[in-house]
Parts: C-alpha cells; structure tokens; sequence
C-alpha cells in the first residue's frame, strides 16, 4: 500500500521542491490530493506552461499552503495558495487549486478535490465572493485514497451525480489509489472519466497525465489553437 512518504517524495519531485504545508504526519487523502495537484502542474510544464504559485489574495509565493477541509475560493482564513498556469500570449491563464467548491449548473455547490479553472473566473470570485461555475472549468478531479482493498460503490454513485450536475467541459475525472471491478463497469457503461491505482509508478499514471494533457488541448482550442502542445 502507498505511504504518505510515498505521496510525499512524488509530490515533492514534481514541485521541484518547493515547500508545501504537509507533512509525514498529514491525513494521506489530504496528500494524495496535493500529489494529484502536483501531476497536473507537471503536466502543464510538460506541455510548455508557464507556472507560478500565488496565495488567495494574489502574492507570488514558494510556501504552498493547501485545504485540508473544503472551503470557498475566497477565504483569507488562511493564505492558501494555488497554481497559475499561463500557456502562450493569447489564451488567460489557468489556476489550479485544492478542495474549493463549484457552482453545478443547478447552483449547488459541490467539492472539488482538484480543480483546473480560468483564471478571469477565479479573480471574479475573489472580488464578490461566490463560488466558480463549472462552465468555467477546464478539469474537476474527484480523488479517492483509502486503506482498505476495495472502494465501495456508492462512491461512483456520488460520482455519477457529480458529472450529472457539472458542465461537460469541466471533465469530472474520478481518480482512487485502489482498483474495484464494480466501479470500473459502472463507469465504463456510463463513458465516464476515471483512473484507478493512481499512485506513484502505478499503471494508470500515463493514463491520467493523458487525460489532464487532454483538458489542457481542448481548453486551447477555443482561446489559442495555434499553440500546439
């Protein structure tokens, strides 16, 4: 089973060591978020992005401070940070953050454990203090990490409605560390996105870099096509 270490020197590789608020002591489902946030920062620097961290009042900073509970974007409670991706001169930047909610298409507000979104929405949502629509999201990944052998069902049935409340564009993708056959047919009969035993040297990373790769091109294609990743 994958430790918290684990987690931890992954994430760290793929920060390039910048300083993030957890430790060998944290819950391993609030880690295997920040490593979740660290595989899509690697991949938007793998896809020729510019990144740099900022806290939610807009500072440069190389102290990562991420949720451990799900919060608003605009909280000040504590200086949070998050990612910010600029691909190109043309297409507005991208923020990525950690447990934040969206706004579902009904206006309920759901977690996102990771989250991808346009930078004008998140600034927007700082300013009059609301939570982002979806319609303004590039990626929504749920994230699963439990110590037990299997995930239990309901979970991709939470999932499901999830997806059902969310703009396409958004992609919900479901990730866990562990694998369950009941969950992989109930999502491969409803086309959904999602990828089991996501860890670090786990089969399915290739899969899931591909996948957040994939939210990075679609998103171009409507502000920058000709900016080729």
């Amino acid at each position: 089973m994958t430790s918290v270490n684990d987690l931890l020197q992954e994430l760290n590789g793929y920060l390039s060591g910048i300083a993030t608020s957890y430790g060998s002591s944290s819950q391993p489902c609030d880690v295997y978020e920040g490593y979740i946030f660290s595989l899509v920062v690697a991949e938007a620097r793998n896809c020729r992005g510019i990144v740099h961290y900022e806290t939610v009042r807009g500072v440069r900073t190389t102290q990562l401070v991420f949720r451990t509970t799900p919060g608003q974007i605009y909280s000040t409670k504590h200086p949070y940070t998050h990612a910010v991706i600029t691909f190109g001169r043309i297409a507005p930047p991208l923020e990525v953050h950690i447990g934040v909610q969206v706004q579902g298409n009904s206006g309920v507000l759901h977690e996102c454990d990771v989250l991808v979104l346009e930078k004008d929405e998140a600034d927007l949502c700082r300013g009059v203090r609301v939570a982002p629509r979806s319609k303004n999201c590039a990626l929504a990944i749920e994230c699963k990490f439990y110590t037990t052998s299997r995930l239990n069902l309901g979970l991709a049935r939470g999932f499901q409605g999830l997806v059902s409340d969310l703009a396409s564009n958004a992609r919900p993708t479901f990730v866990a560390n562990v694998s369950t056959p009941s969950i992989r047919r109930y999502f491969g009969h409803r086309n959904r996105h999602w990828e089991d035993e996501a860890v670090p040297g786990g089969r399915s990373i290739p899969n899931l870099r591909s996948k957040i790769r994939d939210a990075f091109k679609f998103y171009l294609s409507k502000y920058d096509p000709s900016f080729s990743i």
